[in-house]
């Protein structure tokens, strides 16, 4: 995944979360080499820019969330 796309797939999460209730965000949403995670979790990997967060993007772009 190039840089700019990375950029706007992650601006587009970080707006998705933000319309989410506070009550789903405990809620899986992907799972990643067989590893659930929650809204908040992916939150959290996204904000941090790690390694993980772009197969995240990726995956929730697949799943038409993003």
């Amino acid at each position: 995944m190039k840089q700019d796309e990375y950029e706007k797939l992650r601006a587009v999460f970080l707006k998705a979360f933000a319309s989410v209730p506070s009550s789903l965000r405990d809620q899986i949403i992907l799972a990643i080499d067989g590893r659930p995670y929650t809204w908040d979790n992916v939150f959290v990997e996204i904000r941090a820019g790690t390694d993980k967060s772009k197969k995240m993007l990726e995956g929730l772009k697949k799943l038409e969330l993003i």
